[in-house]
């Protein structure tokens, strides 16, 4: 609608890993007369600088609008994380308040096995990946592993820095949540609320409702959804034999 060119990639998986190297391989080729940018807080420096100060918006109104609502800040502030843009939007505004707990939310795929999940901070480790150090799955030959996630959002095999400088600090919990949760929380947010998600913050909704049990009513609880489901709703149709 823009009049961009859009460039479909069918190397390897064709997930977002096969995609950056595609815009790598393309921006070095044509260096003069192209630029790449990143939409997650991945890549060489500056690109997770520069999308987490413009991402950080997230956080700043959230920050704001909680403390105008609510008159405190909140206790947990869940996000999914696969580069980890939208998670380091929310946290980043909230890093010095001690009392806030903050949960990244990676994806388990069918579970914690090699080339079935994305979960780099459950079963990877530090590693070099298209300019960054950051955990990867990888082999023990540096090889990078094949990964699996309902979401494709999700289904890369690093994460941003910040993230893994968060994860070592213990300032930010990191777990998962498999398929099968997400697509549960996919379809009881949208039959409880009218809201259908992104499958990718469909695995922060599946986290919020596995605490939920535990949290206590007076807890205050923000969930990120980084996306509409509109993309997903096919794809989720047919997983659940809708």
């Amino acid at each position: 609608m823009l009049g961009a060119e859009v460039v479909s990639v069918k190397a390897g998986q064709q997930t977002l890993k096969e995609a950056i190297n595609e815009a790598m391989r393309d921006w070095v080729t044509n260096v003069r007369t192209t630029h790449y940018i990143l939409g997650t807080v991945y890549g060489a420096h500056p690109y997770p600088l520069m999308v987490r100060n413009f991402q950080r918006v997230i956080g700043d109104e959230a920050r704001r609008q909680i403390l105008e609502k609510e008159g405190r800040l909140p206790d947990v502030l869940v996000a999914c994380v696969g580069g980890g843009s939208n998670a380091m939007g929310l946290f980043y505004p909230f890093l010095e308040d001690a009392s806030v707990k903050m949960v990244g939310v990676e994806a388990g795929g069918e579970g914690i096995q090699p080339n079935k999940h994305a979960a780099r901070f459950q079963g990877g480790s530090l590693g070099v990946l298209q300019g960054t150090r950051s955990y990867l799955l990888q082999d023990e030959f540096g090889q990078i592993q094949l990964t699996h996630s309902v979401s494709a959002g999700l289904d890369y095999a690093a994460v941003g820095p910040e993230h893994a400088w968060l994860h070592e600090q213990r300032r930010v919990e990191y777990t998962y949540a498999k398929d099968d949760a997400a697509l549960a929380a996919f379809m009881k947010l949208a039959r409880l609320e009218g809201i259908i998600p992104a499958l990718e913050s469909a695995h922060a909704v599946a986290e919020v409702m596995r605490r939920a049990p535990g949290l206590g009513r007076d807890k205050l609880v923000i969930v990120n959804l980084s996306g509409r489901g509109d993309k997903d709703v096919a794809q989720v149709a047919e997983k659940l034999k809708l």
